[in-house]
Order: structure tokens, then sequence, then C-alpha cells
């Protein structure tokens, strides 16, 4: 059975609207790797740098790997725990990375390439802070930290976080979103916790990069949206005039 014109127009927008958002779910692909620091070779230490996290690098012991299990035994370390109900696992879930911010901390990379000098893109992950518990830390207080992300040779801060072991009090996880400019096709993602006190733990998880869709491409989708609307409401119309 042969299709009406308007029909057939309506279909060939739904094929141009569809189109287009496949191209744009493609482009909006999260380009880092392992971002949610699950895929590790080593699970006997929880220090980053010898866990051999995949795709990622540091050079310190700065910087903790910690897997869901520390919270049973309240121990990132022997002797060495957080203080307050730290949650488990981050709203990513799975491992988390925690970083002293004010003692041997190193940045934490990851070459990326398939950037669009001149396009913009997303960055967001989850930050947290705590303060953790040791034998030689008697006086617990206050303690500040946060990120500084670079991309490209670009920088950016998150705001400043603040915990009191203390109190038990900590800065819950919370996610941070920032928009870069790519200048190269290949660029270096760097995350380095700086902070005050003893000791700052940074919390980092769930990193993720996507292309901002260009504003041509939204103004389309959206026009197509609209088309289709339209459409469907003249086809309605015209088959209640006819009944």
């Amino acid at each position: 059975m042969r299709q009406p014109p308007t029909l057939r127009r309506t279909l060939a927008a739904l094929a141009s609207v569809l189109a287009l958002s496949a191209a744009t779910n493609t482009a909006s692909a999260n380009m880092v790797a392992n971002g949610s620091f699950e895929n590790v070779s080593t699970a006997s230490t929880n220090y980053f740098y010898l866990s051999g996290v995949a795709n990622w690098s540091n050079s310190d012991i700065g910087e903790t790997l910690v897997t869901p299990s520390w919270w049973y035994t309240n121990t990132l370390f022997p002797g060495v725990g957080l203080a307050g109900p730290f949650p488990q696992t981050s709203p990513d879930g799975g491992n988390f990375v925690l970083s002293d911010a004010d003692y041997h901390n190193s940045p934490i990379t990851q070459t990326i390439g398939g950037f669009t000098p001149g396009n913009q893109y997303q960055l967001t992950f989850y930050q947290a802070l705590a303060q953790d518990t040791e034998p030689n830390i008697t006086t617990p207080g206050p303690v500040t930290a946060n990120w500084h992300v670079t991309l490209g040779g670009d920088t950016q801060i998150t705001p400043m976080m603040y915990a009191d072991g203390s109190t038990l009090s900590f800065s819950p996880w919370k996610q941070q979103t920032m928009i870069f400019t790519a200048h190269f096709a290949t660029q270096t993602l760097s995350f380095m916790s700086m902070g005050t006190g003893d000791p700052p733990m940074a919390g980092l998880d769930g990193v993720s990069i996507i292309a901002v869709p260009e504003p041509g491409t939204v103004w389309l989708l959206s026009a197509g949206g609209l088309l289709l609307g339209w459409k469907w409401k003249q086809r309605s119309r015209a088959r209640s005039s006819k009944a």
C-alpha cells in the first residue's frame, strides 16, 4: 500500500532526526579509559602507583586506590582508616581514589586522543574529602583540599572542600562539571590534589569526557522534533475531519 505524501515526508523527517541523534550519541561516548578505576592488575596493594591502574599514571605514594572492602574493616592500610561515616563507595560505585593532598601527592594523568582542536568538551567527575585516622595523629583537626584539573594545558580548580576528623565530619561526594576547549588532537588529562591539614584525603571517581554538541546540531534536533510533532498533529486533525 502506497503511503500518503504527508506520511512519507514525516517518516523521512523522522529518519533524519534519528540519524542526527545517533551521530550525536556516538560523538558523546566517554573518551576517558577506565574512568571508574575498576581495571587494575594488582589487587593486593592500596598504593595507586603499585596497583597497576590501567590507562592511568602517577609517581608517588600519596594516592590510594580504595576498594569497597575497606568499609568492612574500616582500614585503608594497617592502622589507617577514615574519620566519620564516610561512604563505602562513591556514586559511581566500585573503586575510587583517595589522594593525600598535603603529602607525597603527584598528578594522576591519562593521555587521550580523538579531540578536534577548537571544539568544546565536557569533563565530569566526583570529588569528596575526608581525614584519615592514624596512630600518630592524636589530635585530628580541620583539613581542606580541592582538585587542580588540567587538560591540554588549561587548568581549572574545583570548589574547596572541608572536613574535620575531630568532629567526624567529611565533605560528601559531589559531581563536578568543567568545559574545556581542545587545542590538540591528543591531550593529557591531569588531576592534582592540593590541600592543608594532616592529612586531607581528596576523593576522585567517575571521570568522563564527552564532546559538547555543536549549536547547529542541537538546533537541527530541536527543529526536527518540532516538525514531527506538527506533522502528526496535522495528520490527526485530518483523520478527525474525515470521521
